[in-house]
């Protein structure tokens, strides 16, 4: 087995960071204090930093008002506070994509079994994963309180038109949440032109900060009830949360250590330029999918030849279970890949690989093409039936 892993698992979280992300952890936690908790230079430093991270992170995303940035544990606690913060009552509609993954399918059906708000699915789209005239119908005949949509699939990597999404939300007056955790730090929009209401984003992913960050941006016309109450800092002789943003739903201790990795991530996307990572990352992708389609060893799932998409390729090896598939190139070529179901079954359920799952292969900007290589070779040696390992 090689010693050194080659780590195609981008998509669950990016491995390895720039350096800078490590760096900038460890200096937060060597030098920090209680962020807005304290008149003394630590705290008022701490508290410094942090305003600076949400102001760049803000700049980074195309948000005026960065109050409107919301610092949170994770995206999936992010969507949590936006679907729950709403209010949303009995009978009210909430429209998905066919394609979301479980961070939203569940607190959604938590509130159905709850409260009783009623869920839509816009069917799995032929080309571009969302079916736009069956998007208009739903809409013209259910008027939703809200649409949810994963801007790409964290199973196929396709990417949805979030320009035409928003253009019919924002033409039926009908509030667009994104969940941005497989394009944020891919993504060159400006979020305050994009017509979305709500927006949520990991900080591990693209963004190549380390876990316990999230981010989750509410427009200025958008009001949340906070999800968890508690100390900020601020307004502290009055038991209801602050009305002002962020403190709104900026209960606690926020994570600095995470944050400030966040922050780093961000410079380091700046400096290299989301372009050039981007186009890395997609030379990567097709590097795979051209191999894919000539040899005929994998199959690929998804509009991936026909569609854009982001560095995420989903296919099975014919005659070879997808988690052995994986095991094989764990255990034997140190290549790591996700299989399974990737917390998303209705993806799975639209490309009708629910009851198998699928290999999952997600690059990053530290992947070089000879690893993509290494990873065609490892599976044509699986699907021909030949010991790996021996060659590697």
């Amino acid at each position: 087995m090689s010693k050194r892993i080659i780590y195609f698992d981008n998509a669950a979280t990016t491995c390895p960071k720039p350096e800078a992300v490590y760096l900038a952890q460890d200096e937060y936690s060597r030098r920090t204090a209680n962020p807005g908790r304290g008149a003394h230079k630590l705290a008022l430093d701490s508290a410094r930093r942090l305003f600076e991270a949400r102001t760049e992170a803000a700049a980074f995303l195309g948000i005026k008002q960065a109050e409107r940035l919301i610092f949170t544990p994770g995206c999936t606690y992010a969507i949590n506070m936006a679907i729950k913060g709403l209010g949303l009552k009995s009978g009210d509609v909430v429209v998905v994509s066919a394609v979301e993954h479980n961070a939203v399918m569940r607190p959604l059906q938590q509130l159905a079994s709850e409260i009783g708000i009623v869920v839509l699915m816009v069917p799995y789209a032929a080309k571009g994963v969302v079916d736009m005239h069956a998007l208009i119908k739903i809409i013209l005949e259910k008027h939703p309180r809200l649409c949810i949509f994963t801007e790409a699939s964290n199973v196929t990597g396709e990417l949805i038109d979030v320009n035409a999404v928003a253009t019919i939300c924002g033409a039926h007056k009908v509030p667009l949440m994104i969940d941005a955790a497989q394009t944020a730090g891919r993504a060159d929009y400006q979020l305050d032109d994009l017509g979305v209401s709500l927006w949520c984003a990991s900080g591990h992913k693209g963004l190549f900060g380390l876990p316990g960050v999230g981010l989750l941006y509410a427009a200025p016309h958008m009001d949340l009830r906070p999800l968890i109450s508690g100390g900020t800092g601020s307004g502290s002789d009055q038991f209801e949360m602050p009305a002002a943003y962020p403190d709104h739903l900026e209960a606690g201790t926020l994570p600095g250590p995470a944050i400030a990795s966040l922050q780093a991530g961000i410079r380091f996307l700046q400096e290299k330029g989301i372009k050039t990572v981007r186009d890395i990352e997609d030379e990567l992708t097709r590097r795979f999918l051209e191999w894919a389609q000539a040899s005929q060893t994998v199959r690929v799932f998804g509009n991936r030849q026909q569609g854009a998409g982001i560095a995420v390729v989903a296919f099975d090896v014919p005659g070879v279970a997808c988690d052995r598939v994986a095991a094989l190139l764990d255990s034997q070529c140190g290549i790591a890949v996700r299989t399974g179901l990737h917390c998303a079954p209705t993806a799975h359920k639209a490309l009708g690989t629910l009851s198998t799952g699928l290999v999952r292969a997600s690059f990053s900007c530290f992947n070089t093409a000879e690893d993509v290589d290494t990873l065609c070779w490892a599976l044509a040696e699986i699907r021909a039936g030949r010991d790996v390992g021996s060659a590697v």
